[in-house]
């Protein structure tokens, strides 16, 4: 069977590396071609053009196909070639720091070979420009302007059970340009976050600083985006905990929950938290998946792991706490170093913070505008059924962009089309894309079949090492979870095991002790939040999800180790 994706892009022959990365945790299933061929060349050429803006690459290095990103077998992969350059080029950085953050530790993983050119004065100079501008006047009322904006958009849409389907695809015309250029703030954020992070992480470790000192540095913000998700999700659950009809409720089971406690005071919170987090929801980057405002079944789901959560996970309290603890840890590190790198120090922890505050905030307004994609698409895919199109919405995103004006006037027509890439689509997300590539991907045939993998189960005993990225111990039963809206009973006290998060999981993360992930690295989301919430984590703990459900776990957030008792 020939699998070559419909959104398929040609690997680049100089940077050759690709990682799914932190790009796993935004498109963890294969790109429908509809989202794929609406948005990915806007975002491609978004990145290239940031990294040449910021100096790391010269506009003819970025010339050839995936200089930034890829999709290879239909599922998205980051360049990772471009980052170690990235690393090596910023001074007090390395290929290993880039790694770390965005690719994490990968079994296998070629290490970086120096070629031609790779140093580059020129490049090294604009970087140093860049961070030291970062340095001293950083500044996140870009990201304040850029919402006001994305809302101001988002009032535009057209009426969505009146307008004509002309009227949508010419609204829709704007968006893979609003899309660009929140990638390049998207970017820009990233690196707010990863460039003084890197220097950070090389005074301590230079000073032979306690493990995880920096993680307590940057916690405690009190000022991502996706933890305050959390903060607001943990009242809804305190409002079913306090509440005996509530609690009786959701223990007879989810099933028309929101009909059966249509006459309570949770309906109200919900609605208030889905008019400002609605935008939020499951593999939010593919917009064939629905928001929460679309189908709040999640949020529900959430609420009904959250209401069990004892008090002591009030995330108002654990910031404060955490807010503390990064004083006095900075205060640490500060004597730790020699009195002229103290303002270095001090700066980059700073900026580092704001730099995660502004990688979440970028991502929140991101998946803001998607709603307005999503809501128009979805609903002329509805319109496509109802003229003799499938009754499936995601089907409907079988076809291409260029397809969907076709597509609306001669459903039937895409028949054989939808049915071939439906297949083609099950085919690809039954399979295990490989975590990373160098040169060409190996052809989909030979992956592995989600079903028949047989990882060996951690035995009793085993020490599974990954990458430190929040602090403290925590001991409990493993929960392995698949799917954020079937937390398959996540009970206070569990350590949440999955393969990697994006911030619709961010609610579970309130009722688990600790966090692991299979894959992510030191700016992944889950790490992100998991430092906001107080709450030890490990990722790239290769093979962790192996696990059976029950077995008792050891995670020691500052050695980076998960010990299977």
């Amino acid at each position: 069977m020939t699998v070559t994706w419909v959104t398929d892009s040609e690997p680049n022959e100089r940077f050759t590396l690709y990682t799914r990365g932190n790009v796993g945790e935004v498109f963890p299933h294969v790109i429908t071609p509809l989202t794929g061929t609406l948005i990915g060349d806007a975002i491609r050429q978004a990145q290239s053009d940031v990294l040449v803006e910021m100096g790391v690459l010269h506009r003819s290095e970025v010339a050839g196909p995936s200089a930034t990103t890829g999709v290879f077998g239909g599922y998205l992969y980051m360049n990772g070639s471009a980052m170690r350059l990235f690393g090596v080029r910023m001074p007090g950085m390395t290929w290993r720091d880039a790694d770390e953050q965005v690719m994490g530790a990968v079994e296998g993983v070629p290490p970086y070979e120096p070629a031609k050119g790779d140093r580059n004065l020129t490049a090294s100079l604009a970087t140093v420009r860049y961070s030291t501008k970062l340095l001293r006047r950083p500044d996140l009322e870009f990201l304040a302007t850029a919402r006001t904006d994305a809302q101001r958009w988002l009032a535009t849409m057209p009426d969505l059970t009146e307008a004509p389907d002309q009227q949508l695809l010419r609204w829709l015309d704007d968006f893979p340009a609003r899309q660009a250029a929140s990638m390049k703030r998207l970017l820009q954020a990233a690196m707010f976050a990863g460039a003084p992070r890197g220097i950070l992480d090389q005074l301590l470790e230079q000073r032979q600083a306690p493990p995880g000192l920096a993680n307590r540095i940057v916690s405690g913000t009190g000022d991502v985006d996706s933890a305050q998700l959390a903060q607001r999700m943990w009242v809804l659950g305190r409002i079913v905990a306090a509440d005996e009809r509530l609690g009786a409720a959701f223990g007879e089971g989810l099933d028309r929950i929101a009909e059966r406690t249509a006459e309570t005071d949770l309906q109200p919170a919900i609605a208030a938290f889905l008019a400002d987090h609605g935008h939020r929801g499951n593999d939010e980057y593919e917009l064939a998946t629905p928001a929460w405002v679309m189908d709040p079944a999640p949020v529900y789901a959430a609420i009904d792991r959250l209401r069990n959560a004892p008090e002591d996970r009030d995330p108002v309290a654990t910031t404060r706490r955490l807010a503390a603890d990064a004083d006095r840890a900075l205060a640490d590190a500060l004597q730790l170093v020699r009195r002229p790198m103290r303002w270095l120090l001090r700066r980059s922890a700073m900026v580092a913070r704001q730099g995660a505050i502004a990688r979440e905030r970028a991502k929140d307004i991101m998946v803001l505008e998607n709603l307005g994609a999503r809501q128009v698409l979805h609903e002329l895919v509805r319109r496509a059924a109802e003229r003799g199109g499938p009754s499936d919405p995601r089907l409907g995103f079988c076809i291409t962009i260029d397809e969907l004006a076709d597509y609306l006037a001669r459903p039937a027509a895409f028949s054989d089309v939808i049915a071939e890439r439906a297949a083609r689509a099950e085919y690809l997300n039954q399979r295990v894309p490989p975590p990373w590539f160098d040169g060409r991907i190996p052809d989909p045939s030979t992956w592995s079949n989600r079903e028949e993998v047989t990882t060996e189960r951690p035995a009793a005993g085993t020490v599974i090492s990954g990458i430190a990225v929040s602090g403290g111990t925590a001991s409990g039963p493993a929960r392995v979870i698949d799917d954020p809206a079937d937390p398959r009973g996540l009970e206070p006290g569990d350590v949440l095991v999955c393969s990697i998060t994006d911030p619709s999981w961010t609610p579970l993360f309130l009722g688990a002790v600790a966090v692991v992930c299979d894959s992510g690295a030191v700016l992944s989301h889950a790490a992100i939040v998991a430092r906001e919430l107080g709450i030890p984590a490990v990722m790239s703990a290769q093979g962790i999800t192996a696990v059976s459900d029950g077995t008792i776990l050891h995670v020691d957030g500052d050695s980076g180790t998960v010990s299977v008792a």
